[in-house]
């Protein structure tokens, strides 16, 4: 079985998996058109690398880890057929409904699909003043046949959550949202430069990748920093990855 990773923008992935494309955190509007988190400038700030209705129409089914607008927004739901096959943690799939979307499929724990399985796992969507305004958010391991996991850690700081996730599935492959997102003075929500390096440390057999940088307005790392940062640990580079927006990555 075949798998690859195509970074689409921000925390948009593309999962190509044997021929099955898995569209996960839709945010498909155009630059601009979204919300501005940070005050400044409405989000997002760079175009997608293909077409948004491209995206939709080549999705086999689309995982949507929770409701905020930056990782499910209102071009994905004005875009996306009622029919389409969208995937969720538990507590998501109601608000998916509600929006009118009759193919749900809240998963508890473990979904199991055409060969592959996702397993949702828990994070923290920032430190402990903001968890309540942030709500519930959830990532999930990817398992296929010839490949090792790939954890796909959703919008969460490095945390507890997280290092037991990684010694639990010992990943080859995680997924980081990187970009530092600054909530009200109260930053980070995702990770940071020392959050990544901290992933690195507890999974030294692993690739990182990280996403999520560069298209939001709130954020305080760029794939610059994340570069600086690393410069002086090439150990450590050598197994980060910082694609670029239409990026493909074959795990």
């Amino acid at each position: 079985m075949t798998l690859q990773l195509q970074l689409i923008r921000s925390a948009t992935v593309r999962l190509a998996i044997d021929g099955f494309v898995l569209l996960v955190d839709p945010y498909l509007a155009a630059p601009g058109e979204g919300r501005s988190y940070a005050g400044t400038v409405r989000s997002p700030l760079v175009p997608l690398p293909v077409p948004a209705e491209d995206l939709v129409r080549e999705a086999d089914a689309v995982f949507v880890s929770h409701l905020h607008s930056d990782h499910f927004d209102d071009a994905a739901r004005a875009l996306l057929p009622a029919t389409k096959p969208l995937w969720c943690p538990a507590p998501v799939a109601e608000g998916l409904r509600a929006f009118g979307f009759t193919n749900v499929t809240g998963i508890a724990d473990t979904f199991a699909h055409a060969g592959f399985s996702l397993q949702m796992t828990p994070g923290r969507h920032g430190p402990d003043a903001v968890l309540e305004a942030m709500g519930a958010v959830h990532g999930f391991v990817l398992r296929t046949p010839g490949h090792g996991p790939l954890y796909w850690v959703g919008d969460s700081i490095h945390c507890p959550e997280v290092t037991r996730t990684i010694a639990a599935t010992q990943p080859a492959c995680i997924v980081v949202h990187a970009c530092g997102a600054d909530w009200k003075g109260l930053a980070p929500l995702v990770m940071d430069c020392a959050m990544v390096e901290a992933v690195l440390a507890e999974a030294p057999g692993a690739q990182v990748i990280a996403t999520h940088l560069d298209a939001v307005d709130h954020a305080t790392v760029s794939r610059a920093d994340l570069r600086t940062w690393f410069a002086p640990k090439p150990a450590l580079a050598a197994r980060l990855r910082i694609p670029a927006d239409g990026e493909r990555i074959a795990l």
